[in-house]
């Protein structure tokens, strides 16, 4: 159970062990910095978003507190891994307002990410997900993918939740009853 909410959290270090307590593995992510991707740390150029291999994403809370004790310049972003704990949807800027309207949603709400200015946002759900998604609007997102979580930015971008993890009782909804609410809205918009 996480120890604040999302939209209280003072640092990185505390919104990974949160997001940790809930069960989903964290990693410890490079910052944007003009135009690349870079060290906390040092602000040395880095290949990857992810400052270690993602197969070493860790709920567990004393390895989050060691990766994240490094002393430098910025605190480093938080990222989740998609796999056997966390799922994401692509969802397309239109699908979710459809979705975010929608009662059943409502009534049973699962984490949204988004990026300011982006058209899209990513339904975190628990898995399994379909490994095939008939929607124009959604797609699967990959296991393996890093996502950023709050409160990480890209440069001046902030990361944000449109639906909390706490507005979603801290619970991932099950990967196959969003598919289902999405083919749904497909199913109306086809007829």
């Amino acid at each position: 159970m996480p120890r604040t909410t999302p939209d209280t959290r003072r640092s990185t270090l505390e919104a990974a062990l949160d997001y940790a307590a809930l069960g989903w593995p964290v990693i410890p992510g490079a910052i944007w910095k003009d135009g690349h991707f870079a060290d906390p740390v040092t602000e040395q150029m880095v290949t990857s978003p992810c400052l270690k291999p993602i197969e070493e994403a860790t709920t567990n809370a004393e390895q989050v507190a060691e990766w994240w004790s490094a002393s430098g310049l910025h605190e480093p972003n938080v990222f989740t891994v998609t796999g056997p704990q966390v799922s994401a949807f692509a969802v397309a800027e239109s699908l979710v307002m459809a979705l975010a309207d929608n009662p059943w949603f409502a009534a049973f709400p699962t984490p949204v990410l988004a990026f300011p200015n982006m058209p899209l946002a990513y339904f975190l759900v628990r898995p399994p997900v379909p490994s095939l998604l008939m929607s124009s609007d959604a797609q699967v997102v990959e296991a393996g993918m890093p996502m950023p979580l709050p409160p990480s930015a890209l440069e001046t971008t902030p990361v944000l939740w449109l639906v909390t993890p706490e507005e979603a009782g801290n619970r991932l909804m099950p990967g196959d009853a969003l598919a289902d609410l999405i083919q749904s809205f497909e199913q109306r918009k086809s007829a």
